[in-house]
């Protein structure tokens, strides 16, 4: 826009700047009502296997998005994103505010791919996106990657190497090359973590990494345990994600073999354990690659559908191990550790409340107390309130809705508390108090709730007992009716002595004919009565019922933690004590045999192996449980013979 100058001039500049103002008004003011519309678009909707596209989630006229969701990218390798930019424009009066989202993508393999919708949460309220398709095709493009947008230069790509095939060459087997030397060089197992230093119970998240530049079928053949840590896995179930990084300069796929949250339950240095895999890893002879030319990477989507002779590929196996990681996790301190301390560590908050503070004395008031924050709420116990006199409490009831695929986990867990008062009167219950460990400050924090008055009234009159004075009139027509019905009564009493006599008789005779039991069959009898009777309730009960589902993802979860609770209980000890190498050592104690130790030991690393290892879950769901429950009835078995 140009600008006048002198006296007329400034005023035509103040009058078109006034013009300039209003109209800026005028769209903020037609802006608001404008409708929201989102949508999610590919570009190109299709391409050659070597090339790109961008998908873009744009929201028009809202300046309200709070979160938006990208769909699942795991048949793709993100190059860019995500990318965001937003402007406004009009068009015959029409004002439009929007802003995008962009990711640029490059397919994995060659197919018709749909992609889910987007979700975008605007105002509170979530928006789904239109889905979109995406075809790539089984050929290569004659320029790959040239269709990759921001390219300024069309017919070059500026993401190839300098000559196409370099960057394959590492496949390539050649003469004189030595295969131990090309898998050193091209794979590597690593673990990492977040931090080599951390109090107890504040987590550290290990990741075990794949590195690779070669085709290779993986499998996990050591699986660490993790002992001394409570473990939390965050291990992605889709094992074909990668993603990319550089190490020395040279570019590796990356596949997270596990990664997970542990949690160290002891102080010391603990030194994490190593995962090994086993790979099959395939090359192809010089000889054959060099027919394909600069084309050789279409050989490396799939050796099955390339032409190429069995002689012509070499497959060697390999086994990789990955380093190992010290980790110092320094005690909690005792100067200034409150009484109320029981072994929270993070950062929480704390509400409690009763569920009614009036009630009568023949009901049962309950108290909910809830813990919410970040840190090892998983392993948090009940508290202990301080109750007054009269009160009697009972054992709590626990739930929990916690995010376990956060760092530190993040959630809440809640104590039902019922109780009952000996008579109607007021009470005070004592605030309560929770105490625990923050690592970003190094301090105890203790926080606690106000106390809560409470009033008990008379019991209800539903629950006096209806009884009528046995006097007057009442009494005398009871007694008549008694009188009036006295042969009844007669003949009931005289059948009810035939029988006892005849049941009698029979007792005596079988008696006389029995040959005494010895006392030891009469103690084992004793002893299979007195387990029957105690085994009614499984303590494993949940395991039992996410079995019988069609479709209980939990299993293995909630097998392993009801037989560590069955365990814990068993033994008086709490559930951190039970693992593979403490579990020997208690059970000795009680005298139980080598055999059952080691039978347990065993059924325990199973379950770890199963429980942290994606492979192989379903079909040994029924014979794991089963040999889980007659763990149990055999360790019952030994519990009553102590007795």
């Amino acid at each position: 826009m140009g600008y006048f100058c002198g006296v007329d001039g400034i005023r035509m500049n103040l009058f078109l700047q006034k013009i300039l103002l209003t109209s800026l008004l005028l769209l903020l003011m037609v802006y608001p009502y404008a409708q929201v519309n989102i949508s999610m678009s590919v570009s190109p909707s299709q391409i050659h296997k070597n090339e790109f596209t961008t998908l873009k989630i744009s929201i028009e006229n809202s300046n309200e998005v709070q979160q938006v969701t990208p769909p699942s990218f795991k048949d793709f390798i993100v190059l860019s994103g995500p990318n965001q930019e937003s402007g406004m424009s009009s068009v015959n009066g029409n004002v439009k505010k929007y802003t995008a989202l962009s990711f640029i993508l490059k397919p994995k393999r060659p197919g018709k791919f749909s992609i889910n919708a987007a979700t975008v949460k605007i105002g509170g309220k979530e928006y789904n996106t239109n889905p979109a398709v995406l075809i790539v095709s089984n050929t290569s493009s004659g320029n790959p990657g040239s269709n990759m947008p921001g390219n300024m230069f069309p017919g070059y790509n500026p993401m190839a190497p300098a000559r196409p095939s370099e960057e394959f060459k590492d496949y390539i087997f050649r003469k004189g090359d030595n295969i131990a030397d090309k898998v050193s060089r091209n794979m590597m197992l690593k673990l990492q973590v977040d931090k080599s230093s951390c109090f107890v119970g504040e987590p550290i998240v290990a990741t075990y990494k794949l590195y690779t530049r070669l085709k290779s079928d993986s499998k996990l053949t050591e699986n660490p345990s993790f002992n001394g840590f409570s473990v939390i896995d965050l291990t992605n179930q889709d094992i074909d994600d990668y993603t990319r990084e550089k190490i020395n300069g040279r570019e590796y796929n990356v596949y997270i073999i596990r990664k997970a949250q542990l949690y160290p339950l002891q102080p010391g240095n603990i030194e994490l354990e190593t995962a090994e895999l086993e790979n099959n890893i395939q090359f192809i002879k010089d000889e054959y690659a060099s027919s394909y030319g600069n084309d050789i990477s279409d050989i490396f989507n799939d050796f099955s559908l390339a032409t190429i002779p069995a002689d012509g590929i070499i497959n060697q196996t390999v086994n990789l191990t990955s380093n190992r990681v010290s980790i110092e996790v320094k005690a909690l301190p005792e100067n200034n550790k409150p009484a109320t301390f029981t072994g929270a560590v993070g950062n929480f908050s704390l509400d409690a409340r009763l569920q009614k503070n009036n009630f009568p004395a023949n009901e049962t008031g309950k108290l909910q107390v809830a813990i919410t924050g970040s840190g090892n709420l998983q392993m948090l116990t009940a508290l202990s309130p301080d109750w007054p006199t009269g009160i009697d409490a009972f054992e709590p009831e626990t739930g929990e809705s916690i995010n376990k695929a956060m760092v530190p986990v993040y959630g809440k867990k809640v104590f039902e508390y019922g109780f009952s008062a000996d008579k109607p009167g007021n009470y005070i219950l004592p605030a309560v108090s929770f105490s625990f460990f923050d690592p970003a400050t190094a301090t105890y924090k203790t926080i606690s709730t106000k106390p809560f008055p409470l009033t008990v009234s008379n019991p209800t009159d539903a629950a006096e007992t209806d009884i009528k004075s046995v006097t007057g009139k009442e009494t005398v027509t009871g007694i008549n009716r008694i009188f009036n019905n006295r042969w009844w009564i007669i003949v009931f009493i005289g059948i009810a002595v035939i029988t006892g006599l005849a049941w009698w008789m029979k007792k005596e005779k079988k008696q006389a004919i029995e040959i005494k039991m010895p006392d030891e069959s009469e103690t084992m009898l004793h002893n299979i009565v007195a387990m029957s009777a105690k085994n009614q309730e499984n303590p494993l009960i949940k395991s039992e019922t996410c079995l019988n589902q069609e479709n209980c993802n939990e299993f293995y979860s909630l097998l392993n933690g009801e037989l560590k609770t069955f365990l814990a209980q068993k033994f008086n000890t709490s559930e951190i004590e039970i693992n593979t190498a403490s579990i020997a050592v208690i059970m000795d104690k009680n005298n139980i045999s080598n055999d059952t130790i080691l039978q347990l030991q065993q059924l325990l690393r199973k379950l770890e192996w199963i429980l942290y290892t994606p492979f192989e879950r379903n079909e040994k769901m029924d014979a794991l449980y089963q040999e889980a429950q007659d763990m149990v009835q055999l360790i019952n078995t030994y519990s009553i013979r102590r007795l």
